[in-house]
This record gives structure tokens, C-alpha cells and sequence, in this order.
């Protein structure tokens, strides 16, 4: 099975592991097709779920191109998106994991985090940057950062917009261990592996007694909470 779509989004299935690649042949600057595209593909069937990027980059975060051209309203859809995108993957029942082949910044971070495992590519940057661009952090961002930071970096990091090294973001919890670029498909696959030999429904069910409470509080409070984030918005962020 292959599906593609004009996202940039390509699924795969290899032995009973989906996996899902970003890959526009550029920067893979996410819109709201990409986040419509990344949900879609959870409705294959498979035992577990790699999300990978192309080489040197998983994704450097929201296309801010499309959201200059698309004004406030724009803004607000693509941040709704994300936000539906990473509650989707964050409290799917299979085990999920992401392969960061390269930068992960931004959107990058929050997609590695809602993964159950993070390998990331010991040359790439990450870092929640909304702070540097005048962009308050949703709350979806905020609920996946508690979930996986540590509490004496957390606000550290988000508050300025940090942006970090791949070894310190591992340190930090936005990942959870290094490899060479050229090996972290693999060892994504591998510990993807790993986890479909745990008992699935056991898997399945803890996950949903840690996540789901928290992510349908958000959900239910998402288009409000995109409202306010989008509310001073004069004009979108610029390129």
C-alpha cells in the first residue's frame, strides 16, 4: 500500500509498520493540507506508525508564506489543524515514532512530541520558537510540553523560544535519544518494532489513561483558545 497526496505527505507500509514520510522537497513547511494529509494517513491499518521527514529536516515548522497570504483567518485554520493534527497522533493506540532526520523546530518539536518516541538526527535543531516571532503558545503546545519536558526546563525554554541543539533537546525531553542522520530511519523502525512486541491492547489502554483527559480538554477548548491566540493579530507573521 502507498498512498501520496499533494501535501507532501507519503504512507508507506512495511511489514505491518506505516510509515509516513514529510517530504515536499524543500523546508517541509506545513499548511492545513499537511495536517489533513498526517491524520488521514492513521486511518491505515497498521501495528505501529514511523513519522519521518526528509534528509536534513523532519519540518522547519508552519508554512508562513501560505499564512502571510491568508491573513488572520488563515492563521487561525492552520493553528486549528495543527492543533487537531497532534491530539490525533498523540492519543493514537498504536505505538507511534517519530525519526527526526534533521531540524524539527517549531511545529517540528510539537509533531516529535506527540509521537510515543523521539530519534533525533545529532545534527538538527529544535525549539518551541513562538516567543522570537510574536506568536503566543496554543495550549495544544503547551499540554504536549508538560507531557514531555522537564519541569526545570520547561519554562526555560518556551518562555524565550529557545533554540537548541539536538543532544540538548533529548536532555530537555522534546526527544528521547540521539543518532547519525543516516542511521535514524532505522533505529526509528527498530524501537517501532520494539514496541509492537509489548501486548497491544495493555499498550493501547495506558496510553489513553494518560493522554486522553488532557487532550480532550483541549480539543474542547480549541477553537477558543485559537480565537485568542489569533485575537492581536494586526497582521500574520511574516516570511
Amino acid at each position: 500500500m502507498e498512498s501520496i497526496t499533494d501535501a507532501g505527505v507519503h504512507a508507506q507500509l512495511d511489514d505491518g509498520v506505516l510509515v509516513v514520510t514529510l517530504d515536499d522537497g524543500e523546508r517541509n513547511a506545513l499548511r492545513p493540507a499537511s495536517f489533513a494529509a498526517l491524520e488521514q494517513a492513521l486511518d491505515h491499518d497498521a501495528r505501529a506508525i514511523v513519522l519521518a521527514g526528509r534528509p536534513g529536516v523532519l519540518t522547519a515548522g508552519l508554512d508562513v508564506k501560505w499564512m502571510a497570504a491568508h491573513g488572520r483567518q488563515g492563521t487561525a485554520e492552520v493553528l486549528t489543524a495543527l492543533g487537531r493534527c497532534l491530539m490525533r497522533w498523540w492519543t493514537d493506540p498504536r505505538p507511534t515514532v517519530c525519526a527526526a532526520t534533521g531540524h524539527a523546530v517549531a511545529a517540528g518539536t510539537l509533531l516529535a512530541m506527540a509521537c510515543d518516541h523521539a530519534v533525533a538526527a545529532d545534527d538538527g535543531y529544535w525549539g518551541l520558537t513562538e516567543t522570537r516571532i510574536d506568536f503566543e503558545m496554543p495550549m495544544f503546545g503547551i499540554a504536549l510540553a508538560r507531557a514531555n519536558v522537564r519541569a526545570d526546563r520547561l519554562e526555560d525554554l518556551m518562555l524565550p523560544g529557545a533554540r537548541i541543539d539536538a543532544a540538548a533537546a533529548v536532555e530537555a525531553g522534546y526527544a528521547d535519544e540521539l543518532g547519525r542522520p543516516d542511521d535514524v530511519p532505522d533505529r526509528a523502525m527498530e524501537r517501532a518494532r520494539e514496541l509492537t512486541d509489548l501486548p497491544a491492547r495493555a499498550y493501547a489502554r495506558t496510553k489513553q489513561r494518560l493522554r486522553s483527559e488532557t487532550a480532550g480538554t483541549v480539543l474542547d477548548h480549541l477553537d477558543a483558545d485559537v480565537a485568542e491566540v489569533t485575537a492581536h493579530l494586526d497582521d500574520p507573521p511574516s516570511a
